[in-house]
This record gives structure tokens, sequence and C-alpha cells, in this order.
């Protein structure tokens, strides 16, 4: 595990991984920035030509595209469905004359999420199911986790709207936007990607809006998973 792309490099320059999993969006070194620094002939890395499957929330053409020009071997679009988890590893993680050296094939080109939270369900409990395995013991213990640890997370971006930092109100909503999205919470997803895309487009009016709306989705997302 690795909180950043720094973290990576040095972990790669002790341990010869066969596989990486590549955050695109992580703090002081992303994902793209670390790729081109692992593939430097220059770098300290033990394999440059090490696997990377990008994960990432983003999931338009042109995003994929960029993973390949950084000199990603695959893609895996956040919330990571097991079958495709599965399906990546199993194709790079063969010998290597057997491995297939291009990107996988995604779903159609598609919106990560619809502005329209009102048309997006509350709680995709069947998603989320199919995320864990069906593991109904796996299941409570995220829930729990998930619904024990979001309201510190919606308190600091309350804070970093206060003072009025939109760069940390941009990587706050994102948090909130993987975590929700993890565990099914669709609607409140919705409400912390809005608020992350004004947030980096510096508009604190526009995300102060939204906190309103970010309450109230989280308040029905736990009334629904309590259920």
């Amino acid at each position: 595990m690795a909180a950043n792309g720094v973290e990576a490099i040095k972990a790669l320059e002790m341990f010869p991984y066969g596989l990486v999993l590549m955050d695109v969006q992580m703090p002081e070194m992303d994902g793209f920035e670390a790729t081109r620094a692992i593939r430097n002939p220059q770098s300290c890395v033990l394999n440059h030509q090490v696997t990377i499957v990008a994960m990432t929330a983003h999931a338009m053409q042109g995003d994929r595209e960029k993973c390949v020009q950084a000199g990603m071997d695959d893609y895996l679009t956040k919330p990571i469905e097991r079958s495709a988890l599965i399906a990546v590893l199993q194709k790079w993680l063969k010998p290597k004359g057997e491995q297939e050296h291009a990107v996988a094939s995604e779903p159609e080109e598609r919106v990560a999420i619809s502005n329209d939270e009102k048309e997006l369900v509350v709680f995709d409990r069947a998603a989320f199911m199919n995320r864990v395995g069906d593991d109904k013991d796996l299941d409570r213990t995220i829930l729990d986790g998930f619904l024990e640890d979001l309201p510190s997370q919606i308190t600091q971006l309350k804070a970093h709207l206060a003072v009025g930092d939109a760069h940390l109100v941009e990587q706050q909503a994102h948090k909130i936007k993987g975590a929700s999205a993890t565990v099914g919470g669709e609607a409140l997803r919705a409400v912390a990607w809005a608020m992350e895309q004004v947030g980096k487009a510096g508009d604190l009016d526009a995300a102060r809006a939204r906190v309103t709306d970010l309450d109230e989705q989280f308040n029905a997302l736990k009334k629904a998973m309590n259920r």
C-alpha cells in the first residue's frame, strides 16, 4: 500500500512487484507522474516494465488515452467491480509470452455520474454486494465503517469551506465521492462529484450551496443502509 506516487516509487525500488494498481489522483505525486518516473530508465525502480493498471473514477475516452500515453498498460474504473479486477489480474499475471499487450476494452464511453441526483438510487445494495462477493459479514463491516467515518469527512469539507480553501474542498469532496461510490451511495456520490467540480473551478459559493444536499443525501443513505 502506498499513500501517493512517491511512496509507490520507493516501494518499487525495494521489491520487484509483478503488477501495480495505480491510483490516478493522489497527493504529492499523481499516478501519471509516478508512471512516467517508473518507466524512466534513469530511475531506481527494479523493473521499469512492471505492469501498471490505472485505477480512476474517470470514465471518458480521453482519460483512457491519457493513461496509455503516460505508460500504463491497462485501466480499471472505480468503484472496482470484482469480476473486472479478476479479469485484469488473470490477463496480466500470465507468463510473459502469453500477455496481451493492449489496453483492455472498456464499456461504452459514459459520463461518470448524472447531474440529477433525484434520478439516482440512494443505496444500490445489489452493486455493493457484488463488490464484496455477497459476503454478509464483510458487507456489515464496510457499511459500519463508512457510516462511522463519513460524518467526520463531511465535517472536514465544511471546515475547508469555512476557511475558503477551494483546493482542499476539491480533495475532500473527491474522498467522499470515492467512499460513497464504493458502498453504492449513488445519490451522495453525485452531490460529492458536483462539489468536487466546483471546488476545482474555485467556485466556493457553488460548493457552499450544495452542503445541505450533501447532509440530506448522507442521512437518506444512512437510513437506507440501516434498513
